[in-house]
């Protein structure tokens, strides 16, 4: 009986911490502890609303630190379940880090922990943690990628650095310099007048040498990039996807289980009341 008391009563903040409403309102908090935190950045607030700012901060924590031990108790029994998501552990980091000695007293740790409350508010978002995770998963084919533009990159600023040191040491004096200026080429920014600089000694040299690696480094490295965060994004809503069909198909196994248990019970009683009548 316990047991079971427990396990109603774990079931009960489960339902709370899963329930639109109650996540509705803790990103409702977020987004004020964001406006308050802006506020504090204009001249002569502190000074004249610094007492209701305080007091507003020190609400939001425990707002969060009650919407923490929900989600724990949701947990039950098995509490190593709520250690298990990183957002979990990055909330717990929060919340735990304001009871450190010397934190509350710091005004800029105080104020970087209550900037970190605000980026909660990605976990709270579906599609933003969709978008995180595919970035996340799209970061080992994206490393081969930047080895390959950082390859790409050193052999044409030595390129460069042979063609243009003499014409505009500022930009091409070095393998740092030509490598700092292909990268900024890249953006797409000032090359013009790059180019325009160059073109005059070396015209030929320098429309191939600009041409080519706009063509190479621009369109096929970041098409390729986009690429690879497409494809993330595609796995990840695949999982979800997966998940939330998962999750229905257990939900759907419960209701039947159940529904057995409850067949099993009146049949149960219905033997009971022949036997009774008879």
């Amino acid at each position: 009986m316990e047991g079971t008391s427990t396990g109603t009563f774990s079931a009960r903040f489960e339902r709370i911490a899963e329930s639109e409403r109650f996540q509705n309102a803790i990103i409702a908090v977020i987004l004020l502890n964001a406006v308050v935190l802006g506020i504090e950045t204009f001249d002569g607030a502190v000074e004249r609303y610094g007492t209701q700012l305080e007091a507003l901060n020190n609400l939001f924590t425990a707002i969060f630190i009650v919407e923490l031990a929900v989600r724990l108790i949701a947990c039950g029994t098995r509490p190593q379940r709520f250690f298990r998501s990183g957002w979990n552990l990055f909330d717990f980091a929060i919340i735990a880090a304001l009871f450190i000695p010397g934190v509350r007293e710091n005004a800029a740790l105080l104020r970087i922990l209550r900037l970190l409350r605000v980026a909660r508010l990605l976990k709270s978002l579906p599609d933003v943690r969709v978008l995180l995770r595919g970035a996340t998963r799209a970061i080992r084919p994206a490393t081969g990628l930047a080895i390959i533009t950082g390859l790409l990159v050193f052999l044409y600023g030595m390129v460069g650095w042979t063609l243009f040191a003499e014409v505009d040491p500022a930009n091409w004096g070095n393998i740092g310099l030509a490598s700092l200026t292909l990268f900024s080429i890249l953006t797409l920014e000032g090359w013009n007048t790059l180019f325009a600089t160059v073109f005059a000694a070396r015209p030929l040299a320098s429309l191939l040498f600009f041409l080519s690696f706009i063509l190479i480094g621009t369109f096929v490295v970041l098409n390729l990039l986009l690429g690879i965060m497409i494809g993330s994004l595609e796995e990840v809503r695949e999982e979800e996807r997966i998940r939330a069909g998962g999750d229905t198909a257990d939900i759907e196994g419960r209701i039947r289980d159940l529904r057995e248990a409850l067949d099993a019970v009146e049949h149960s009683l219905r033997v009971d009341r022949e036997r009774r009548g008879g």
